[in-house]
Order: C-alpha cells, then sequence, then structure tokens
C-alpha cells in the first residue's frame, strides 16, 4: 500500500470492501478468499509511485543489509 501511496481505507475504498476487513487482514488475522482476491486485484490495478517505490526499496535494502551483516561478538576489537 505505501508503493502506491495509499493508507488502509484507500484499499477499503478500491477493493470495495469494508475498512474493517481490511484492518482484519492487516493485522495478520483471516479473511475470505474473496476478500482477499478483491484486495489483491485493486493493487494490482493502482500503479506504484516511483518516488515513493524508490524511498520504500532504499529502507528494504537498508533493512535487509542490518540483519544480513555478522554480528561481532561484545567486546570484541577490529584490531589484533
Amino acid at each position: 500500500m505505501a508503493r502506491r501511496g495509499w493508507v488502509s481505507i484507500d484499499l477499503a475504498r478500491e477493493a470495495r470492501l469494508s475498512p474493517a476487513t481490511v484492518s482484519t487482514a492487516l493485522s495478520g488475522k483471516p479473511i475470505s478468499a474473496r476478500s482477499l482476491a478483491l484486495m489483491a486485484a485493486a493493487l494490482m490495478r493502482a500503479p506504484t509511485i516511483d518516488i515513493i517505490d524508490s524511498l520504500c526499496r532504499s529502507s528494504d535494502e537498508r533493512e535487509s543489509l542490518r540483519f544480513s551483516r555478522p554480528q561481532e561478538p561484545r567486546g570484541a576489537s577490529a584490531t589484533p
């Protein structure tokens, strides 16, 4: 949603679902297959906004780098 500049109410409107259904899905709770399909279709119809997309990608890349670097043990020194 963020890549499209949307908040949950925008997705609800575009998918023709209630805001409560979208909120339920976003909180990780189960929703019907039909509701999920409507949400997916709405997201596929809406283009991403280039500048927001690049900012989200940059943030995701920084986050993945943060978790992929090996951690030095505490008290370890960079010099021998």
